[in-house]
């Protein structure tokens, strides 16, 4: 009683629907048959009997798709499955319809007038057969609609499921990427400069708590990001002093922007690699806002090329795609080498 209760108020619009549409398709048959107001008759009971001839057919249907979806290990809708769906319910609805009518027949001494003749048999299937083709089609579409929404919702879920994995198997792969580079930085600046090393130590302590603070989150705010980034430059310019050079407009820490953790480190880091910056022509490293966010930096290449295994950039651009469908975009120039990160505006549900 309970199940049944609960599929009628799962449903309640959906009936409501049948309940209007059977006192149209009533209230048309009578007009249909009347030439005038005079002759126009109508039975209160007439769309009460339509209707629940209409429940009835959509009860079983709902029924047959169930028991069959039970044995099926496919549970993706399927047109092949509904038309399966359609073909059972109508004759079970056929067969029903004729043994029910037969036990009416015998009890009230109908059977001549019902079944007597094949005219009578064909007609009253044929009224059956529409009455389920009307009803039952209606009741699949919203079935397969219903069915549609929640496999949607699912596919949805286990694809942003699926995203946040991957985005959290990049970052495990950039936070040891950072801790080990400034590690090898430590263990140069120990054999040069005790002090600096220290000095080093410190902030590099603070920049890793960071770090740790936001390594379970997607997305940070780039106010954060920037400071987090200012910082890193810090920590190489007590290795590379004066041979590198950082600027970051002013007002991008106004911005409501969202940003994956670490991704201007990572430009950042790549910028200082790949290029020999010197007291006579250093590495001007520019972050300025405007159609995304832009890191420019001049190119100064070694004379032998580095080479990177691309990881850092490979997963930077993975999680933008991942984030906002669009991955980030480099443009590389004789002498100047542009990376632009797509923006994300700041929504509440993006820093869970």
């Amino acid at each position: 009683m309970k199940t049944n209760t609960s599929f009628f108020r799962e449903n309640i619009a959906f009936l409501i629907f049948l309940f209007l549409f059977s006192w149209i398709v009533i209230l048309k048959n009578q007009f249909g048959v009347s030439s005038s107001w005079e002759d126009f008759i109508f039975y209160p009971d007439a769309p009460f009997w339509f209707f629940l001839k209409a429940v009835f057919i959509f009860w079983w249907v709902s029924f047959i798709k169930k028991r069959i979806n039970k044995s099926s290990k496919k549970q993706t809708p399927s047109l092949k499955k509904y038309l399966l769906f359609f073909g059972i319910g109508l004759l079970s609805y056929l067969v029903i319809g004729n043994v029910f009518g037969l036990i009416i027949s015998f009890i009230f001494d109908t059977y001549s007038r019902n079944f007597g003749t094949l005219y009578h048999l064909v007609y009253k299937n044929m009224g059956s057969t529409m009455d389920f083709i009307i009803f039952g089609g209606f009741s699949l579409a919203y079935l397969y609609y219903k069915e549609n929404v929640v496999y949607q919702k699912q596919a949805t879920a286990y694809e942003i499921s699926k995203a946040k994995s991957e985005i959290t198997q990049l970052k495990t792969q950039l936070n040891p990427h950072f801790l080990f580079n400034n590690l090898n930085v430590l263990d140069q600046l120990i054999e040069e400069d005790t002090e600096r090393a220290s000095l080093f130590l410190n902030r590099f302590a603070e920049l890793y708590r960071y770090s740790l603070h936001s390594a379970d989150k997607q997305l940070v705010p780039l106010k954060e990001e920037l400071f987090f980034a200012e910082g890193y430059f810090k920590l190489m310019e007590e290795k590379y002093q004066g041979y590198y050079q950082l600027e970051i407009q002013e007002t991008l820490y106004q911005e409501n922007i969202l940003v994956p953790p670490f991704c201007l480190q990572v430009l950042i880091e790549n910028a200082i690699t790949h290029n020999k910056g010197t007291l006579e022509i250093p590495v001007h490293i520019a972050i300025t806002g405007g159609n995304g966010i832009k890191v420019t930096n001049n190119k100064a290449l070694y004379s032998k090329r580095v080479k990177g295994n691309g990881v850092a950039l490979a997963n930077l651009s993975k999680q933008f795609e991942l984030l906002t469908g669009t991955s980030i975009r480099i443009d590389e120039k004789e002498d100047k080498f542009e990376v632009v990160l797509p923006l994300i505006k700041t929504n509440r549900h993006n820093l869970k």
